[in-house]
């Protein structure tokens, strides 16, 4: 009788808390398959468990099991849905499999009716239920003698009678097979999702339902369908102990898995509750023993029942009991605190990464696969957008091509600020319908978090479905919620971390520019017969495109240069170096200025960038004639001025090099004479604009050359030239590099001079 009386309260027990599991988590989320599927799956076991338990009462309750009713042994019929359910949820989870698509088909371009797989799963159950319970219903006994005609019916009713019973065998026995093909084909389903899953979350879930499955189901097939199949008795105690094994590893590891890896995304609240209903369970049965071990002893004692002391126990277990209620609340909050997948758990160790991380590359990578793995995400973004605009990103699961970017940089500007998160299903603040419509399905997003700092956005999460199709429960918005304000923090501090590593980096590369720009500009001309030069060299941003050169011939001549890149930075400084360098390759052994520069433009065209050209001066000046022949590539046109007041530009040429392949140039002459002054200049001081936009021109810059007094070296013409640059700026910044090449013809040197002249070159600022 104590035996039956336990096993009766430990199935009813188990069952309670099984339907109290499946009710947890169909409260959670009742609109998602997966949840009402497990939770069926939970209420089909503990029916089994409760039926059980009352089972073992009947059998308490009469010396034979069979005087229990029939309708409920029939009953437990009901519980084998249990199997078609658990085939089902593996069918769907993590992800729904091919063959639960069921296709329509049709005869004669009409769609006939189509069963969908539900409805195939549960079929045979339904059909397999509704048999039992007709024949519980209506038994007919065909050995009841008859009398009458009906004597004449007598053996085919005998007939009738041995093949049905011959039938029920045989439906007991296929069905006992069929829910073990059920049981092996979840099971096989189960571990499959477990060999392709990649989340280490869901892989930890799908590896405690895989094995508590597998072991329930080893237990249930040694106690219930082995028997069934192959006719033999195990003793009761055993199948009661298998029984409630079965049931104890089956849903326990779906509580498991709930409470220790938040399966199903169930909420902090009701995995707490979970645990605290089965430790209550546990204390409410340990308390149960020892009043019913009381009361036995008791009894025996005094020979009566002792019911007396059953108020006085309940006093002194709420007493005792109640010290280790807050210690089981406080080993709750240490568990969860140390679970990896519990939101708070999360929050705080993505905080502490974040603050020792400053790479905003690491940053975004930590970010987001911290975000996937924690909500097991099929795809998700994260993106850092500055004035600029998106200025990095980074994903999991998918990659941003760039149609999605340039969607992206679309979406961005039009976020409002003012909410902490967006569901793309819904209104977003700033689109219209048509965009966020192309947005939601070119990204195939659903959920978007703006990373704010005092106003400005500097990032955003960019977040798609979940894997298990459940929706965002609005813990997972507080957890991202959160989430926002710590990176958002991180994010503005990379982000400035990152602008002052690119202005260290663009400093650097100024220095190196600098470097290469001092060591291609002359600061000493190499001695020029009858000449002197001087030069002014102004980057308007500490590096320009600006360069000129004097380079000897070999034959007593010399070639002057002057020529303006397009770009400023290192890029034009190398491409100024590659350019001196190729004029002074071709110096001594090109005799053609118009040569060299054909040769010049086919080298710019085959090695640069089509937005990267040159205008470009070159003459070539005979020592001993002083006759000068230029071609000008586009450049502005430099000037001859005469003692006497003429002034000639030196225009003929042809267009900028490294615009076109083939280049047509031609060359000009011109005769020298002593006091000639020749100007090479570029746009930088012709346009240069004083605060009212006017341009200082060729003419003022003419007209202040020729004001100078005759004779004046070539560095006083020149700093007199950028003195009244400066006059006339009055105070305005130049926008362009200022370059200034005066040469100077002298008089024949005589036996009496001493000496050549200073020839030399100045690098200035205004």
């Amino acid at each position: 009788m104590n035996s039956h009386l336990a096993l009766s309260t430990l199935n009813l027990g188990l069952g309670g808390l099984v339907f109290l599991l499946g009710l947890v988590i169909l409260r959670e989320n009742p609109h998602q398959r997966v949840n009402r599927l497990v939770a069926m799956m939970l209420f089909f076991g503990g029916f089994g468990a409760v039926l059980a338990g009352l089972s073992f009462l009947g059998g308490r309750s009469s010396t034979n099991a069979q005087d229990a009713p029939d309708l409920l042994t029939n009953m437990a019929y009901v519980w084998e849905f249990f199997f078609p359910t658990l085939f089902a949820f593996a069918s769907v989870f993590p992800e729904e499999r091919g063959f639960t698509e069921i296709p329509n088909f049709g005869i004669a371009g009409r769609r006939i009716w189509t069963p969908s797989f539900a409805t195939l799963v549960f079929a045979p159950y339904v059909f397999h239920f509704l048999l039992m319970i007709a024949i519980t219903l209506w038994k007919p006994s065909f050995m009841v003698p008859l009398s009458g005609p009906l004597r004449l019916l007598a053996p085919v009713l005998q007939v009738i009678g041995v093949f049905g019973g011959l039938f029920l065998v045989f439906h007991q026995a296929l069905f006992s097979l069929v829910n073990l093909g059920f049981g092996l084909a979840s099971i096989a389903l189960l571990f499959d999702s477990l060999r392709r899953a990649r989340v280490p979350r869901l892989r930890r879930q799908l590896g405690a339902i895989a094995v508590g499955m597998s072991a329930s189901m080893a237990c249930y097939s040694f106690t219930a369908l082995l028997p069934t199949l192959f006719n033999f008795r195990i003793p009761e105690v055993w199948r009661s102990g298998f029984t409630i094994v079965a049931l104890t590893l089956g849903p326990g590891s779906i509580a498991y898995s709930v409470v220790r890896f938040k399966f199903l995304d169930t909420k902090l609240l009701a995995r707490r509750g979970i645990l605290y209903a089965l430790a209550s369970g546990v204390l409410v049965g340990f308390y149960l023993l020892i009043v019913n071990q009381v009361n036995h002893y008791l009894t025996a004692i005094t020979g009566s029942q002792a019911k007396v002391l059953e108020p006085v126990m309940l006093i002194l277990a709420l007493a005792l009991f109640q010290p280790a209620i807050a210690r089981l609340e406080e080993l709750l909050d240490q568990m969860f605190l140390r679970d990896p997948s519990d939101y708070r758990n999360v929050l705080r160790h993505l905080g502490r990464e974040l603050q020792t991380t400053i790479d905003l590359e690491v940053l975004l990578e930590r970010t987001i696969d911290t975000v996937a793995e924690t909500l097991i995400l099929e795809h998700a973004h994260i993106v850092a957008v500055s004035q600029r605009g998106m200025v990095a990103h980074t994903g999991a699961g998918a990659v941003l091509g760039a149609g999605a970017q340039a969607m992206l940089a679309r979406l961005l500007p039009k976020v409002s600020i003012r909410q902490s998160s967006y569901r793309l299903t819904d209104r977003v603040e700033g689109l219209t319908r048509e965009e966020q419509d192309e947005i939601v399905a070119g990204l195939e997003l659903s959920l978007l978090v703006p990373l704010q700092w005092r106003g400005d956005l500097v990032g955003a999460l960019l977040l798609g479905d979940k894997v298990l199709g459940t929706d965002y429960t609005a813990e997972d918005v507080n957890l991202l919620t959160a989430l926002a304000s710590q990176v958002s923090v991180s994010l503005q501090n990379a982000l400035l971390l990152r602008d002052r590593v690119e202005v260290a980096r663009f400093e650097e590369e100024l220095n190196l520019a600098r470097q290469i720009q001092r060591r291609s500009l002359l600061s000493e001309f190499p001695p020029m017969p009858r000449s002197e030069v001087h030069a002014i060299y102004i980057p308007s941003k500490h590096v320009g495109g600006d360069f000129y050169d004097v380079v000897p011939t070999g034959d007593g001549g010399f070639l002057v240069a002057i020529a303006d890149v397009s770009g400023k930075g290192v890029p034009a400084a190398l491409l100024s170096s590659m350019l001196q360098a190729s004029l002074r390759t071709q110096a001594a052994s090109v005799s053609s200025v118009a040569a060299i520069l054909r040769n010049t433009n086919a080298l710019l065209y085959r090695s640069t960038a089509l937005h990267q050209f040159a205008t470009f001066f070159l003459a070539r000046i005979d020592g001993e004639s002083l006759v000068m022949t230029f071609c000008n590539a586009g450049h502005n046109w430099p000037v001859v001025l005469r003692p006497g007041g003429g002034r000639e530009f030196l225009e003929r040429g042809g267009t900028i090099l490294g615009i076109l392949e083939q280049l047509e140039l031609e060359e000009a002459s011109v005769k020298l004479a002593p006091g000639d002054i020749v100007v090479l200049y570029t746009d930088g001081i012709s346009e240069a604009a004083d605060p009212t936009g006017e341009q200082y021109g060729e003419q003022r810059l003419c007209e202040c050359v020729a004001a100078q007094p005759p004779g004046l070296a070539a560095r006083d013409v020149a700093e007199r030239v950028l003195i009244d640059l400066r006059e006339f700026l009055a105070g305005t910044e130049a926008q362009d590099d200022i370059t200034l090449l005066v040469l100077r013809v002298m008089e024949p040197v005589t036996a009496t001079d001493a000496g050549a002249p200073c020839i030399e070159a100045a690098v200035s600022s205004i």
